[in-house]
Parts: structure tokens; C-alpha cells; sequence
């Protein structure tokens, strides 16, 4: 049970990432170049709608990520959603998160500041908004008491906001360019997936670039739209995984030849090819540090597990006990939690209570190890 303390922003892997340091990006100038063309045509009044597709792990987000910062650094204006693996049964989850982002609305602003930004950003494109700002004010959980929305059926309020996203999507382009970009679609909830679609729907004939990534089960009807392409984004060659493994482990001759062993073992993936680093480290293989490490041993006698999860399970076998019990405990609870919620769980185990300082130091060693990430 949980008591409901206020809203907060959308945390992301991503943002967590961020936060401790990208690595080097590398092995995807084809890709880029496909959206830059992407961008240039949607620029030039061509709208375009871009999907990336991968499976986990092998660089979407990171690709997506990249590509919105060189957008930014053009001036061209921005506005992105995520879509968590929960939000599936969360409607409208991402599309709201898109929303408070063109409209500027931050989890400090309250209800008045909310709707001033609303019908300031709108009135400014058109004054035909002005009779929509009701339903909109409601559907984004700012109602105004004095002028409330008219009584409709809910279908017919989901026709006017369907409208009215496709005469957003019109009215900004005429005055600029814009990409939207929509993060992990495979988890979006049904309702945002209607949006999206009509949103997309309106993009011919307008300055706007659409870029989604998703993993390949994802499908939807307006992939088959002539201004749709598809980028599958394939794991790193040999050349790019030397290139991330030179930034990551440096130049040192002991770890010369683990280029080509770590490639063949992970495949290529990204992910997997950082979490065996990490699990090098841990293991006490890798020692200096970041950028200028060295093998301890032979390459010969590194072992590396076949499977990302093999990996995250070895790495979680060498955690203390502590460590594995408050890892197990916070997985619980769910993907993101609060100290409060895990301190009171941790606390009321009648087998073994963790004290605070107990529970401290397992934290503290979660971190380290990068398992869990704190945010403000």
C-alpha cells in the first residue's frame, strides 16, 4: 500500500546513464546519416516518420538520444515521451509526458501556472483553440473550475482531442520545425497508440519528424505509409566494439587481444559488451582505472557467460549477503523506490531485520556497483 506524496518527473535508464557518464558512441554513422536525411526532408516541408527497431540492448535510445542532441545544438525545437514498462496500464502515460513538454509545464507548476502555459503556447499558434481548452485542461488533470468541460459522451471527447493533436502537429509546423520523439513504443498503452496514429497521420505535408524505437514485436498500420522508413538497428561489428572497448579499457598491451574474444562472446550487443567490463572489474580481472585498465592474467583464463543474464547473475553472486537480500527486496517493490518504502520492508523482515547502518552500507554497495542508481 502506498500513500500518494505528489508527481514527480519521469525517471529513465537513460537519464541514469547520463548522470555517471555515457560511454563513447560509436558504430552508427550510417544510422545517423539516415536521420540527418530524415530531418533535411521533414525540413523542408516533407514530413517524416523514422522508426528505430532492435532488439534490447543493442543501442536504440542511446542512437535516439544521440540524434535529439545534434537536433537541439541546430535549434530546432524538440519534444520527446518515454514509454516505462509499466505504463502499459497507464493510459496516456506518454502522451501527457509529451504534452507538459510542449507546453513547458514542470512538476513545480501548479494548476493556474499549468493552464497559463497551455493557452498561451495554443493561443499564440491559433485562436481556434480557445473553444478547446476546456476538454484539454481536463484531459491533462488541470480543470478549471470556472470554465469546466461541456458535458460529452467519451467518445466524442476523444474525437475532439484526436482534432485537436492533428491541428497541434499543423499549427507548429507552420511556424517551425519540430521532431517528436517517443522512446520504447513496444510498452505503449493502447490509448497513446490511437494517439500516436493520428498524430503520425498528420505528418505529410508538414515541417515535423516523427523517430520511435521499438523492439521488432512491436507493429502498427502506419508503418505501411510511403513516409515511413525503418531503421533495424544491428549490434556493433568487430571495428566498433574494438572502439568501445579502446574508450572503456584503454591501450594498455594486456588488454590487446580482448577486443576480438569479448566481440565473439557478446555478439556485438552493447550492453551486454559494457556489463562484461563491469563484471571484469568486479571480478577483480580489470584493475586501474577508467580508460586505463589492465588484465590481470591470461586471456585465455577469462571466462564471460554466453548471456547478459548469466552475467548480471554472476555479478549479483558476489555481492554480500546484505547487498543480495536489500537487491531482492528493492526488485519487489518495483523498478523505481523510495529509501522510506525499502527502509520499512527491510526493517519489518522477522528473519533477519536490516539496520539502518546494515542497510546503508548494502546501498552504498549497490551503488557502486552500479545495480541501482539514485536520483533526486
Amino acid at each position: 500500500a502506498y500513500e500518494l506524496q505528489g508527481v514527480g518527473s519521469l525517471r529513465t535508464r537513460l537519464d541514469a546513464s547520463r548522470a555517471r557518464g555515457f560511454s563513447k558512441f560509436v558504430g552508427r554513422d550510417r544510422e545517423m546519416a539516415t536521420l540527418e536525411g530524415a530531418l533535411d526532408a521533414a525540413i523542408a516541408g516533407n514530413g517524416q516518420v523514422v522508426g528505430v527497431v532492435a532488439d534490447a540492448g543493442t543501442g536504440k535510445s542511446r542512437l535516439c538520444l544521440e540524434f535529439v542532441a545534434r537536433c537541439r545544438a541546430r535549434g530546432i525545437r524538440v519534444n520527446e515521451g518515454h514509454c516505462p514498462a509499466h505504463g502499459r496500464t497507464i493510459p496516456h502515460l506518454p502522451l501527457l509526458e509529451m504534452l507538459r513538454d510542449i507546453f513547458g509545464i514542470t512538476e513545480r507548476d501548479g494548476d493556474h501556472e499549468a493552464r497559463r502555459k497551455i493557452a498561451g503556447e495554443l493561443l499564440l499558434l491559433d485562436d481556434a483553440f480557445q473553444e478547446l481548452l476546456p476538454i484539454l485542461f481536463d484531459f491533462m488533470g488541470v480543470p478549471d473550475a470556472t470554465r469546466p468541460s461541456p458535458e460529452t459522451s467519451p467518445e466524442g471527447r476523444q474525437q475532439k482531442l484526436l482534432a485537436f493533436v492533428r491541428h497541434l502537429s499543423e499549427a507548429r509546423s507552420a511556424r517551425e520545425p519540430t521532431v517528436l520523439f517517443l522512446d520504447d513504443v513496444h510498452w505503449i498503452d493502447p490509448g497513446s497508440d490511437v494517439f500516436l496514429s493520428h498524430s503520425i497521420a498528420a505528418v505529410p505535408s508538414t515541417r515535423t519528424l516523427w523517430l520511435v524505437n521499438f523492439r521488432p514485436e512491436y507493429a502498427a498500420e502506419w508503418m505501411r505509409k510511403p513516409y515511413y522508413q525503418q531503421i533495424p538497428l544491428q549490434p556493433f561489428g568487430a571495428e566498433a566494439t574494438r572502439e568501445l572497448l579502446g574508450d572503456l579499457l584503454g591501450s594498455d598491451p594486456s588488454v590487446a587481444g580482448l577486443s576480438a574474444y569479448v566481440h565473439r562472446r557478446t555478439g556485438g550487443n552493447p550492453f551486454f559488451i559494457e556489463e562484461v567490463v563491469q563484471s571484469l572489474l568486479e571480478s577483480g580481472r580489470l584493475t586501474g582505472a577508467p580508460g586505463a585498465h589492465r588484465l590481470v592474467g591470461a586471456i585465455e583464463d577469462v571466462e564471460i557467460p554466453s548471456t547478459v543474464q548469466t552475467v548480471l547473475a554472476a555479478r549479483i553472486d558476489r555481492l554480500g549477503d546484505d547487498a543480495k537480500r536489500t537487491l531482492q527486496t528493492a526488485s519487489v517493490i518495483g523498478k523505481e523506490f523510495s529509501g522510506a518504502i525499502l527502509s520499512a520492508v527491510a526493517v519489518a523482515d522477522e528473519r533477519d531485520a536490516l539496520s539502518s547502518p546494515r542497510l546503508a552500507a548494502a546501498l552504498d554497495a549497490l551503488r557502486a556497483g552500479e545495480f541501482v542508481h539514485e536520483t533526486a
